[in-house]
């Protein structure tokens, strides 16, 4: 079959996705790159009417998040007797007022998003956290079914090389909101009572690295490298960082941290129920808005040794990418 695939292509779970549905169909992308400023609507509408172009040489339209431009594909899609699958599991299901993020913020957009949710064929929400925000959030959404986003275990192997008192995080985030609620504020305010450690900050770009680098200027313990991030540039710092911090405000699952876990990383993470599902409850769950909790689970982590490392890394085993693979492309079927 002929699938078209929505969705930020330089997203490392869309690759994922797309690697998948290639192993027994044919894939049109159209990437939701949606810009700032005025110049979002003209991509928000360049991107609809690429989905609608494109969905009538296709049997499929499977789309990453549902969002602005997601409803009106969605409803031609099923006049067209075509099957709809969204991937939920960000934005489109958490909503967190306090700093106004989510698509609930937005009367329009939450229209548009819970009405994508309702109308599509099927809804694969990333975690069972997801599952409950698109339950108590989306009450009349379609059918649903659990799909934990993936993790490519074999491309991060875990290593038993000793590990330097570092603390590591990793993200792609780009705007200051984002910036606040990755947890980066906290980050770095947990570096500035650790002097003695390193803190590694990767990823990160646009208008929040600007902020980064402002709110490290006169911390000498902390590197922070511009994303995108060569791929055996992340490796080496998974494999040899003690902690992988996690400190967001919420999540909805948590790549990074799986990633980290694989490699041996010991995860310092946020009370929220999706880390939870993510570390299995292992060491450490923190209450994020205190700096001593913080640096107490990371000093901690450097005494973890192979064993509890290795626990680690085989708990997420669960979410490999085969896993991820074999539900996907039975329930595509």
């Amino acid at each position: 079959m002929t699938i078209t695939f929505v969705g930020p292509a330089q997203s490392s779970f869309v690759k994922n996705d797309i690697a998948i549905l290639e192993r027994e169909h044919t894939i049109k992308l159209v990437d939701a790159k949606i810009g700032r400023g005025i110049g979002a609507a003209f991509d928000l509408l360049s991107v609809q009417f690429r989905i609608l172009g494109s969905l009538f040489g296709s049997d499929i339209l499977f789309m990453w998040f549902a969002d602005y431009y997601t409803l009106i594909p969605t409803i031609i899609a099923r006049l067209l007797r075509k099957k709809v699958y969204v991937v939920a599991g960000g934005f489109d299901v958490t909503y967190t007022p306090e700093v106004k993020s989510g698509a609930r913020v937005k009367p329009l957009r939450w229209f548009l998003v819970r009405n994508t949710h309702r109308f599509a064929t099927h809804v694969f929400p990333v975690s069972n956290y997801a599952q409950h925000l698109l339950d108590t959030n989306s009450k009349h959404h379609a059918p649903s079914t659990v799909i934990y986003n993936a993790v490519d275990i074999a491309r991060f192997p875990f290593s038993d090389a000793p590990r330097q008192h570092r603390a590591l995080t990793v993200t792609q985030l780009i705007t200051e909101l984002e910036y606040i609620l990755k947890g980066m504020d906290v980050f770095l305010g947990a570096a500035r009572i650790m002097p003695d450690v390193e803190f590694d900050l990767i990823g990160i770009r646009g208008p929040a690295l600007e902020h980064a680098r402002k709110e490290a200027s006169d911390l000498k313990n902390v590197t922070i490298l511009e994303g995108p991030v060569e791929y055996q540039t992340l490796l080496r710092y998974y494999q040899t960082a003690s902690a992988y911090c996690q400190l967001s405000i919420d999540e909805t699952f948590g790549v990074a941290t799986a990633e980290s876990m694989s490699c041996g990383c010991i995860p310092v993470v946020s009370d929220i129920p999706s880390l939870a599902e993510v570390t299995g409850g292992r060491k450490y769950i923190i209450n994020r808005k205190d700096p001593q909790q913080i640096a107490d689970a990371i000093r901690r982590s450097f005494d973890a040794d192979l064993s509890e490392r290795r626990e680690c890394s085989d708990h997420v085993r669960k979410f490999d990418i085969e896993n991820r693979a074999q539900k996907l492309l039975s329930l595509v079927r």
